[in-house]
């Protein structure tokens, strides 16, 4: 319902237009029961649905048109004139009008949302079904529904649709007479048509932004278990929260979450130290009960009061719960207590109380970016087309002789001359980026040797000096820098950095360093950040340039922006933001629980997008309050005023359907010295995934795309200058995905059955 009250002007605010919603592709299909020719024939390959209006008051149409291919609508007008249609359904557009008689409800096809309706004037045993294309948003499919309904009370009322209730538009959808069982209770629970593969139903809408409880239609389901019981039953349980909740469970055949118990008890009860859990229980019957951990992928909807889960249960089983609290103030409280709870079950410390709104700020979903820039609201969704619709996958066969098993560990994309390069083993795999957007083999460097001639296996590399060497790392010489010429494809010199602070990672000085003549480097320890100057004559750690912590931070990554400033991950999942080497931090933001993997930043310094495991997490630096806005990298944010953390996360529903766990590779921007920053890259398992940076801006935290693969993914990055094309890296392949075939997510996307793996390319970089 609040889709259609938020979008009611955009959809009925022109008179003179007779279009009032659209979804603009799908298939229009005949389901017949006892048909010879099958129980479901497709009209129209092609179609899109559209409601209209009539030339009579009240009255409106549901429309399925036929999209024709360019030049076949004039092919299709010379056959009309040779001969006559055989049945009326062969026409270009069908037209039915809206009224409670057509039965219409929305439902899902093989993981797709289909819409269903009967024609009152024809076989009363016949109905018609349009199956939305995959890229069909969710709030559209929600908008164009409620539009029905809405249609439906002014044509049996008479009058305007803004005066209908919640009660009155609810009364318009459609329960058909035959149940089906319910996946988790298995018995009777929401209705389905006999003879139809396609599930028809009226429970929750699978989406973080559920509609409001008086949304909810259907019986509820007896008292039985579920499947998260996980929960020791122990006198030394404490209880920490309460709430009056009604409890939904994911159906993932359905894509809907089923309402299970619509008056329960959540609660979050403390064990042994710093051991935490969730229980739902209802009267003396037990639903959930599962440890606080994060794997479960928490999302709190405010504006709905929810909040949804997840659950892995035996067997690489993944289940997707939703509570609704009844009470406003029971779904503060509550996120309150779980949000320090999952801090202390991760860091085994109590929260500091004026963190405690920062930590809740994080789990919150959907809310825009205080004071996101007027530039950010102007840029366009539009993407660029792509010449080529295929991919370019190139195999990376094992070494032929059999005695290694390396795998492909990191990817480092180059500006110039459009190259990138895939470290594997004791080898670099060189690749190439065509005119026509299109990844090549271009060479392999063999044999990577030291100075001296010992070999290694670098698992860290930097592309450095205009892309003219690779600085890379050795894990067993912690103290050591390799500088690899590019043109003569070898090691030409070591660098001894310290005696006593190891390096454990290194990135560019500034943002573009790699694109200049830049010669030095930021390098970091577990507890100290220094500069790297391979120009001096003994250790190459500036003396004058370190910042070195006695206590132990656990720094993991960093990056500069395009002024050189620093911000650093740690293990403990803090970020600190630097303005120069060799001084203490400006702003420490509090780690939220988290480890920090990976971690990039805008050209300008005003985002920030770290990566756990689990999930991204952006940060805005800007201090608000600042007549300069100045940055919190050269300025401390007050007290009172750090950042609000957006967590970027997969919905706990589309994981029920992946069946994996989360464990993200490092986030990156795309990037290019004039190009602005308009998605984030990021991978987890077999999936690649991107968001539209600037609808996260304005708070669209699951606005993202996702691709499939056949193996899990190693890593992945932006073609430097542009966001249309992205490297993939797989153990043995290297591919080149375009960002517009990424899709949104659905089971037809995510499920391991419907994906199909391609045959090897001969190319490799064993040659």
């Amino acid at each position: 319902m609040f889709v259609i009250k938020s979008l009611g002007k955009l959809i009925w605010g022109n008179p003179n237009s007779p279009q009032l919603i659209q979804i603009s592709a799908g298939q229009l299909y005949l389901v017949r029961p006892d048909s010879p020719k099958g129980n479901r024939e497709c009209i129209f390959h092609d179609a899109t649905a559209i409601v209209r209006r009539t030339g009579t008051e009240w009255q409106y149409q549901l429309v399925i048109a036929r999209i024709f291919d360019e030049g076949e609508e004039e092919l299709e007008a010379e056959e009309e004139e040779e001969e006559e249609e055989e049945e009326d359904f062969e026409s270009d557009e069908k037209a039915f009008l809206i009224d409670e008689t057509i039965e219409f409800r929305k439902g899902h096809f093989e993981g797709l949302t289909a819409f269903c309706w009967k024609d009152p004037a024809g076989d009363p045993e016949e109905s018609f079904e349009f199956v939305c294309d995959l890229n069909t948003i969710a709030h559209t499919v929600n908008a164009f529904e409620y539009t029905i309904y809405y249609c439906m009370y002014e044509r049996k009322y008479k009058k305007s649709r803004e005066e209908a209730t919640d009660q009155d538009i609810q009364s318009f959808i459609y329960v058909p007479k035959v149940e089906k069982v319910d996946k988790f209770d298995k018995s009777p629970s929401t209705p389905i048509r006999e003879k139809s593969t396609t599930s028809y139903s009226s429970p929750i809408s699978a989406t973080t932004t559920p509609p409001n409880r008086r949304d909810i239609s259907g019986p509820s389901t007896p008292k039985k278990k579920t499947v998260a019981l996980d929960f020791p039953d122990s006198p030394s349980i404490d209880l920490v929260a309460t709430a009056q909740v009604e409890l939904h469970c994911f159906d993932p055949n359905s894509g809907e979450f089923v309402l299970k118990s619509p008056l329960a008890t959540a609660k979050i009860m403390k064990g042994r130290l710093y051991e935490y859990w969730l229980v739902v229980d209802e009267n003396s019957t037990r639903h959930v009960g599962q440890r606080i951990e994060p794997r479960m992928n928490p999302v709190f909807n405010s504006a709905h009061q929810c909040l949804i889960w997840c659950y892995f249960g035996e067997l690489s089983q993944v289940h997707s719960f939703l509570i609704r609290f009844l009470e406003r103030e029971d779904e503060y409280n509550f996120k309150k207590k779980y949000t320090t709870s999952m801090y202390e079950t991760l860091n085994e410390t109590k929260a500091k109380e004026d963190e405690q709104e920062y930590l809740m700020n994080a789990y919150q979903d959907d809310i825009e970016m205080p004071d996101a820039d007027s530039s950010d609201q102007s840029e366009t969704d539009e993407e660029e087309t792509d010449s080529s619709d295929e991919e370019s996958d190139y195999r990376q066969d094992k070494n032929p002789s059999g005695d290694t098993d390396d795998v492909n560990s990191q990817l480092l994309v180059g500006y110039k001359h459009d190259r990138s390069f895939v470290l594997k083993g004791n080898k670099i795999g060189v690749f190439k980026h065509t005119d026509d957007d299109r990844l090549e083999f271009d060479s392999n460097i063999s044999e990577i040797k030291k100075p001296g001639g010992k070999k290694f296996n670098p698992t860290k590399g930097m592309l450095h000096e205009e892309d003219s060497s690779i600085i890379l790392m050795d894990p067993n010489d912690e103290h050591n820098l390799f500088k690899m010429d590019l043109e003569y494809g070898k090691v030409v010199e070591e660098w001894n950095v310290h005696d006593i602070f190891p390096v454990a990672n290194i990135f560019p000085s500034n943002k573009f360093a790699q694109t200049t003549a830049e010669k030095t480097m930021i390098g970091m320890s577990h507890n100290s950040l220094f500069r790297i100057d391979p120009r001096l004559p003994d250790a190459k750690l500036v003396d004058s340039q370190l910042k070195s912590y006695m206590t132990k931070n656990n720094f993991t990554c960093g990056a500069t922006d395009d002024k050189g400033h620093i911000a650093v991950g740690s293990e403990k999942g803090d970020v600190k933001l630097f303005d120069s080497l060799g001084k203490n931090a400006k702003t420490n933001l509090p780690a939220l629980g988290s480890g920090i993997k990976g971690i990039d930043v805008t050209a300008d310094g005003r985002w920030i997008i770290a990566t756990t495991s689990r999930y991204l997490l952006l940060l805005d630096t800007e201090i608000k309050s600042d007549p300069n806005r100045k940055l919190g990298f050269e300025k401390s944010f007050p007290k009172s005023q750090k950042p609000v953390p957006r967590r970027l996360q997969l919905k706990p529903e589309h994981l029920s359907l992946m069946e994996v766990p989360v464990n993200f590779t490092p986030a990156r921007f795309n990037t290019g010295e004039s190009e602005m920053e308009k998605t984030i890259v990021t991978s987890t398992g077999p999936f690649v995934i991107t968001w539209n940076f600037r609808r996260v801006k304005q708070g669209k935290l699951y606005d993202y795309q996702i691709k499939r693969y056949a193996e899990d993914i190693v890593a992945d990055n932006f073609r430097f200058g542009q966001d249309r094309s992205i490297v993939v890296t797989l153990p043995h392949d290297v591919t080149l995905a375009k960002k517009n075939h990424l899709s949104t997510p659905t089971k037809a996307v995510l499920s391991p059955a419907r994906y199909q793996k391609k045959s090897p390319n001969k190319n490799n970089i064993n040659k």
